[in-house]
């Protein structure tokens, strides 16, 4: 089985998948890896909306794979 967003960005950030959302510096940096993560359609875009509203703890809604990138933008530029 396919490892999901969530794990993979806890894993890159070598933390739990609660701590993203619950640490400040944690949850910028998954969702940086997310911005950066190459061969977004690997994943389903549910799977894309529920990793970003987990993190963001907020609704997300992508329509298509560019609107994934646009949102995550301004976390690419490492301000947090």
């Amino acid at each position: 089985m396919k490892q999901g967003l969530l794990d993979k960005v806890a894993e890159q950030n070598h933390a739990f998948i609660s701590s993203l959302r619950i640490l400040p510096h944690l949850k910028w940096a998954a969702l940086r890896d997310l911005y950066y993560l190459k061969d977004k359609e690997q994943y389903p875009l549910k799977e894309w909306e529920e990793a970003v509203s987990y993190l963001l703890g907020c609704t997300v809604v992508f329509q298509a794979y560019e609107e994934i990138t646009n949102s995550l933008k301004p976390f690419s530029l490492g301000l947090e």
